[in-house]
């Protein structure tokens, strides 16, 4: 099963952002790269304009306008420093297909995942890097994750001649030519047998930029859990 699957299925999910007092055209741009429909709202309160986000024509939630332009330019932090407002914007609008974000924009995502899993502290988080030098790069942060947490963390990257020695590292790691782990960036969390499963797939298509998806859907997880899964099993079965 490859990681493209995951995005497959979240393709037939479709989001409609309802913005109430103000022009919905202030947010089109935002969401042209994800399969989301903005539209424009009655405006009941103009001094405290807000949006709201359906899913299959049901309500997800609202979410005022001020908190959803800063989610645009979002913060790189620690786990432990995660604004609350951000996790539950992620909420909000995952399973939205993404055609292009930057590293940057994933690389916030990729925190928000890992620090739902520093906040449930057990459970598996899966990391996809694509390349070792990108793993070398997070490393005191994964490292961290592992001493300071019951995590079992895993790292995924394809081969490459020299770098530092990764044998004492406690992170588990799985260098293996496998074709998705050259062309994918993954954060897939288990939950840790509570309800937290989450995962992002994101597919590279240009040196700055990404096509995938973010999801806390356990149908989605499911897929991408089993996609990496089969990752390791191939690179076990080749030695």
């Amino acid at each position: 099963m490859p990681l493209a699957d995951v995005l497959d299925a979240a393709r037939a999910r479709q989001k409609t952002l309802v913005v109430h007092g103000a022009s919905a055209d202030d947010f089109a741009a935002y969401f042209e790269s994800r399969n989301v429909d903005v539209v424009e709202g009655e405006p009941y309160d103009e001094s405290a304009p807000f949006a709201t986000v359906r899913e299959d024509d049901q309500f997800r939630a609202a979410v005022s306008l001020t908190d959803l332009r800063a989610y645009f330019e979002p913060p790189v932090e620690e786990p432990d420093d995660y604004p609350a407002a951000t996790h539950a914007l992620h909420e909000l609008l995952d399973d939205s297909v993404f055609r292009s974000l930057s590293h940057r924009q994933l690389l916030a995502t990729a925190r928000e995942i890992e620090d739902r899993a520093w906040r449930t502290g057990t459970g598996t988080l899966h990391a996809g890097f694509q390349t070792r030098a990108a793993f070398e790069r997070e490393l005191p942060h994964y490292r961290r994750l592992v001493e300071e947490t019951a995590l079992d963390v895993h790292a995924y990257f394809v081969p490459s001649p020299g770098g530092v020695s990764l044998a004492d590292e406690p992170v588990t790691v799985h260098e293996t030519p496998h074709p998705d782990v050259g062309k994918f960036w993954f954060v897939v969390f288990d939950g840790g047998r509570t309800d937290q499963q989450c995962a992002l797939v994101a597919e590279q298509h240009e040196s700055d930029a990404f096509r995938g998806v973010w999801t806390y859907d356990s149908d989605l997880v499911a897929i991408a859990l089993d996609a990496v899964s089969e990752v390791a099993a191939r690179q076990s079965a080749s030695g």
